[in-house]
């Protein structure tokens, strides 16, 4: 009796098509993908570009070159591909502020104010507190914008490398490392509550503006209590893992892994170098001349009589 062999037919290899999606990297507020232009900078020119950025407009008074700086600081969002649209979740806070500091500013005016000015009963908006207001605000929404952008492109471990290359104290880069881990948590949990609260139903959108503090403020009760939960974890961690907050061991210097993958290269060096000398360029005409003063700003001449 012959036997019949039935075989099986080959197997086809079956080709998964490759993914067209970039990956992405997570960073402290977000995901970037991982080509972006900003990961060809060492972490320390990540962090000068940051500090030059946030500190400039501080020395500018004028309102037309803090509105400058503001448009190359979205411009380098633009470069990053950091989405744009993730900017919407700042503008009610963008907005508020730009409130608050008008209110102030006509509540409680400069003791110098002069010239133009309109009755509403008896409060009196002087047009200078305005352009104060305005001045003020342009140099706040620089900062603000260039920190987005700057936890939007950057890992907490690219933070610490950066801090550590510019020869920051260990006990300071170790502590804001802490701090950085800890509002990450706290935003990981916020996320996760509204999670759950959508999970059982809860549509935010339609309150009130009210509706939503007083939701916000409901909120707070767990956060806090997570992050106070969050805290002790750590501190057991840290104990457990005999941490000593100091840079030497035995009396010789912590090795740091993580700077040894990062070299600053002919470019990061010229940048950092050129960004400082910006910097303190800003500071000395703000101290020696009148050019970044409210005074010479175009903004000055829409008020009748200018400004004193």
């Amino acid at each position: 009796m012959t036997s019949v062999v039935v075989s099986s037919p080959p197997a086809k290899l079956v080709v998964t098509p490759a993914s067209t999606k970039p990956a992405m990297q997570k960073t402290i507020m977000g995901y970037v993908p991982s080509e972006s232009p900003m990961y060809r900078l060492h972490p320390a020119t990540r962090l000068v570009i940051y500090l030059v950025s946030s500190l400039v407009p501080l020395f500018i008074e004028r309102p037309e070159f803090n509105l400058v700086v503001i448009g190359l600081t979205l411009a380098m969002f633009s470069v990053a591909n950091v989405k744009m649209g993730r900017l919407k979740m700042f503008l009610p806070m963008l907005v508020t502020v730009f409130v608050i500091l008008n209110l102030t500013y006509i509540f409680f005016p400069r003791e110098d104010v002069s010239g133009s000015s309109w009755q509403f009963g008896p409060v009196t908006v002087w047009a200078q507190s305005l352009l104060w207001a305005f001045c003020t605000y342009c140099r706040i929404a620089a900062l603000v914008l260039a920190s987005i952008f700057y936890f939007s492109t950057n890992r907490e471990s690219d933070i610490l490398v950066g801090m550590r290359t510019l020869r920051v104290p260990f006990v300071v880069s170790y502590f804001v490392g802490l701090a950085l881990r800890s509002v990450g948590i706290f935003m990981e949990d916020y996320q996760v509550i509204k999670e759950a609260e959508i999970a059982r139903g809860l549509d935010t959108r339609d309150l009130s503006f009210t509706g939503k503090i007083k939701h916000f403020a409901m909120n707070l009760i767990p956060l806090f209590s997570l992050s106070i939960r969050r805290s002790e974890d750590i501190s057991m961690g840290l104990f457990a893992k005999g941490v000593r907050i100091s840079n030497k061991v035995n009396g010789r210097s912590r090795p740091d892994w993580l700077r040894t993958q990062f070299r600053m290269k002919p470019f990061d060096w010229t940048l950092a170098i050129g960004l400082v000398a910006l910097l303190l360029g800003a500071a000395v005409i703000a101290f020696a001349t009148p050019l970044l003063s409210l005074g010479d700003s175009v903004f000055a001449l829409l008020i009748p009589g200018g400004l004193s």
